[in-house]
């Protein structure tokens, strides 16, 4: 299955625990938070042997655990591999937002230093210019700081492009699957 540039791979194992309308149903049911087999039974109008007997087949595939955290209740919720083959996308999303929280970070940095004193662009050597010129700060650390926020912009709008392309990825995932 292509994910946009990454490769997931589904084993056989997978692709029986997807090939079923009520498999996929629980995994949707699942992405949004972490239910007990009480809730997913109502949710899906399901007999509790029955939900259970599917909850066996995706635990077995490695999309779904069961979580037991020593309570009176027992939560059903999506393993890594489950939560990739929904959400492929979002590795580069979180790459790309990092990418520009770092640059305006770098941008920030170089305008509080300019406006500062601490950085301004060394003036270039002229033997007959005077000597009481002052120095020009657009070419140094303000036009890197530009270009830091320019960068930093763009990549905010590659995540939210990488976004929207992935919920359509999986819309049309579903739809190939026959589940709406």
């Amino acid at each position: 299955m292509d994910s946009g540039g990454a490769k997931i791979t589904l084993d056989q194992e997978s692709f029986k625990a997807l090939a079923s309308d009520v498999r996929v149903g629980i995994l949707k049911r699942l992405d949004t938070r972490r239910e007990t087999v009480t809730d997913l039974s109502n949710l899906l109008s399901l007999s509790k042997p029955t939900l259970l007997e599917h909850l066996e087949k995706l635990q077995s595939a490695g999309l779904v655990k069961r979580v037991d955290e020593g309570r009176k209740w027992i939560y059903y919720e999506l393993s890594d591999k489950g939560r990739k083959i929904l959400h492929p996308e979002r590795v580069a999303i979180t790459l790309v937002l990092g990418l520009a929280v770092a640059l305006a970070a770098i941008g920030a940095f170089l305008v509080i230093s300019a406006s500062s004193g601490g950085l301004v662009a060394a003036p270039a050597y002229n033997a007959s210019a005077p000597a009481a010129q002052a120095p020009s700060t657009f070419g140094g650390p303000v036009a890197f700081a530009g270009i830091a926020f320019v960068l930093s912009v763009v990549s905010g709008l590659v995540a939210l492009a990488l976004r929207l392309v992935g919920q359509k990825r999986r819309k049309q995932f579903f739809e190939q699957l026959g589940v709406a």
